[in-house]
């Protein structure tokens, strides 16, 4: 399997606008709709805003695909309380909101490969996801070389809201282990997902091919 891979330097200005210290916003980027089980995303962010006072939440993705499970969604974040902790912002440009946030979550419940990880990571943003299609790999790297860097976030259970808590609040309150993350995550992706490098594996793919016809 050929992994995906991103454009890296069109990352560079997102990098560069990271502020100083560790944003105390938690996002979650994607469509708001059950297989992302956004639903988890906000129960963790009950306990994360108690853990971290000055924490909030952001659902960056549109809502018009599913309108009664955003509605389910807005009404679960009024009865935990969460009201101006937990935003919905709809749909806005991922360079712009990577930046400003200190953790990006994945609470999916079926994925791929996300590029969302890769892009994070980009743009210097540790991941918390969950154990779906290859975001373990990419998060604690495939064996061999790219294991060794460490891990670029943590991956919890899926439909596990305190693990997600947990994982969200051990970054956010240690300097330490987030800037670790952060770098792992810059590593990995410079070294291992580039759309360069993508793209240079299909050539030797279709090169491979074409001298066995």
């Amino acid at each position: 399997m050929i992994p995906n891979g991103i454009p890296l330097q069109a990352w560079s200005d997102a990098l560069n606008q990271r502020p100083e210290g560790i944003p105390k916003v938690v996002g979650l980027i994607g469509r708001v709709v059950p297989i992302k089980d956004v639903k988890t995303f906000i129960r963790a962010m009950r306990s994360v805003v108690t853990a971290v006072p000055d924490a909030e939440g952001w659902i960056v993705g549109p809502e018009d695909e599913d309108p009664d499970y955003a509605a389910e969604c807005h009404h679960l974040v009024v009865s935990l309380g969460l009201e101006g902790r937990v935003k919905f912002l709809g749909f806005r440009k991922i360079d712009e909101v990577l930046p400003q946030l200190g953790v990006t979550v994945l609470t999916s419940i079926s994925e791929a490969q996300p590029l969302v990880i890769l892009e994070a990571w980009a743009a210097g943003t540790p991941v918390v996801s969950s154990d779906v299609g290859s975001c373990r790999e990419l998060i604690e790297g495939a064996p061999g070389e790219d294991r060794l860097l460490g891990n670029a976030g943590e991956v919890v259970a899926i439909a596990d809201p305190q693990a997600t808590a947990r994982a969200i609040i051990g970054l956010l309150s240690s300097p330490q282990r987030w800037q670790s993350a952060q770098a792992v995550g810059l590593e990995r992706v410079s070294r291992f997902y580039t759309e360069t490098l993508m793209l240079e594996r299909y050539r030797n793919l279709y090169r491979e091919a074409m001298r066995s016809i």
